[in-house]
């Protein structure tokens, strides 16, 4: 094995998948739960809650393994006298075949995968992904999840910061994690432009229902390429059913100062 070749460069035919995949970007405190519903409401859609941002520890771990693997081909690890011995099978290929049959076995959990055209979650946690690692964390999770799409999901950051478990944090510190994510939010809004949409917690449970219809529609459209009356219908009632730790119901009937999480 030539000590130049790249690791990181995997063949065509791991990139491929039966899947396509969505994700919701979010901070805590944005209805991001009745998103999840929503979503859930979409025909062959499977969209799962928060997991702690597990993902981005593996691909640290991954980068980690990926780059001692390179940094020692020299010493010749495919003897069994080498004191690396076995690290050149330390492939980025391994990691992402891995990372995907483990992500999808967590998502389908006993559900079979091949009733699902869409597999996901929604997630709070994308701040723990540090400025510097945003370009390689998304590479890398692209990877694993050819072609992901992303809602971006915002909800006015004081009214976020000041509901619901951001309670339980120093207020800088909230804005800090807000903010951060709102970062993450734009460098997908930037660099994929056709693969997100922006949605937002004041337009889905307006008291308008022209502006809720409009946002209803549009998720239902960028998942599925379209949305008919019947879907637009089982849509409103996933409206009336409360999502989250603090289930607040029909959400144009009652308080948004209690949306889900």
């Amino acid at each position: 094995m030539s000590p130049d070749l790249d690791l990181r460069v995997l063949p065509d035919e791991l990139l491929a998948d039966t899947h396509d995949y969505v994700f919701v970007v979010t901070y805590g405190r944005t209805g991001s739960t009745l998103v999840q519903g929503l979503l859930n409401a979409l025909p062959r859609t499977l969209v799962r809650g928060e997991n702690g941002m597990y993902l981005v520890h593996q691909w640290r771990g991954a980068d980690a393994a990926v780059t001692l693997g390179q940094r020692h081909l020299k010493h010749r690890p495919r003897k069994v006298t080498s004191a690396f011995y076995g690290s050149h099978l330390l492939t980025a290929a391994g990691f992402v075949e891995s990372a995907r049959t483990l992500t999808k076995t967590m998502l389908l959990g006993l559900r079979k995968e091949h009733e699902y055209d869409r597999l996901g979650f929604k997630e709070v946690r994308w701040h723990e992904i540090a400025p510097e690692e945003t370009e390689s964390f998304f590479a890398w999770f692209e990877q694993v999840f050819p072609g992901a799409r992303y809602v971006l999901n915002t909800r006015d950051p004081e009214r976020a910061a000041g509901s619901g478990f951001w309670q339980r944090v120093e207020p800088d510190e909230a804005m800090r994690q807000i903010d951060r994510v709102r970062a993450v939010q734009e460098f997908l809004r930037s660099t994929r432009p056709e693969r997100v949409l922006d949605t937002r917690f004041e337009e889905i449970t307006s008291m308008d229902p022209a502006v809720s219809d409009a946002a209803l529609a549009g998720l239902a459209t960028f998942v599925l390429g379209d949305c008919d009356a019947k879907l637009l219908g089982s849509l409103r009632t996933v409206l009336g059913t409360g999502h989250g730790p603090l289930p607040f119901g029909a959400s144009r009937n009652h308080d948004q100062e209690n949306p889900d999480d």
